[in-house]
């Protein structure tokens, strides 16, 4: 099943400097809130199922990935589950199915702290490396379904330290972050609270200032300190054979 409501030639996909399709007009409002802006196009996403995502976008607020026109949601998912060494291509999820869309936004800004943490532990001379695991669908034993994004530190023996972000379908909106085989935190995103809560909207910078605010946070008040005795422990190994030869 197709992610997309049309197919387009490949010479409009493929050639750099070639026109994109200029998009599927509607007469349906932004659905950016608050927007009245002109020259309105439909989200171009497919599900599994062959459902069209409902929404419709003005140029300043659709998202253009090669020729298609996407809401961000979308876009985002489109981007993250393009086919790769290893996984394939998994079918376009559900349109009403949130979880790999916010599982890759929290990975997305994530992304540098957990690289620079990683690095930080990363013994070089040892062969070490530090490595991201792309968005993955995990199937549990009871049938739940859970994506997935991670970070790993690893050596010629396989992985030391893993950590990762992940989003159950049956739990959405509560996030979890998982240290190789435990869960050290579980939360619902602030900005997903207030809105479902309907509090007073905030303006871009403010709500800017406080998703930094609660991705630093995550990572100096859970993260960085279950990350550093994790790998102490990873690494008992190495102070119990110093200790048996001294």
């Amino acid at each position: 099943m197709s992610f997309f409501r049309r197919r387009t030639p490949a010479v409009e996909t493929e050639i750099v400097g070639v026109p994109a399709w200029r998009g599927q007009s509607t007469t349906l409002p932004c659905s950016e809130p608050g927007c009245q802006g002109p020259d309105r196009v439909t989200c171009d996403y497919r599900d599994r199922r062959g459902a069209p995502c409902p929404t419709a976008w003005c140029p300043e607020h659709i998202r253009q990935v090669g020729a298609w026109h996407l809401c961000r949601r979308h876009a985002r998912v489109v981007e993250v589950l393009a086919p790769v060494e290893f996984r394939g291509q998994l079918p376009p999820p559900d349109i009403d199915n949130r979880a790999p869309s916010l599982a890759a936004y929290l990975a997305e800004q994530l992304d540098a702290p957990m690289r620079q943490l990683l690095g930080e532990i990363c013994q070089t001379e040892r062969d070490e490396h530090v490595a991201t695991e792309t968005l993955m669908l995990v199937t549990g034993p009871t049938g739940s379904r859970r994506w997935t994004e991670s970070w790993k530190l690893y050596d010629s023996t396989g992985p030391l330290v893993r950590i990762g972000v992940e989003v159950e379908e049956a739990t959405d909106p509560e996030c979890a972050i998982r240290l190789n085989a435990r869960v050290i935190l579980r939360c619902v995103p602030p900005w997903i609270e207030e809105r479902t809560s309907g509090a007073p909207a905030t303006s871009p910078d403010e709500a800017e200032t406080r998703r930094r605010a609660f991705f630093g946070a995550v990572m100096e008040q859970h993260v960085r300190p279950a990350v550093l005795a994790e790998e102490r422990w990873v690494r008992r190994w190495e102070r119990s054979h110093v200790a048996l030869w001294s």
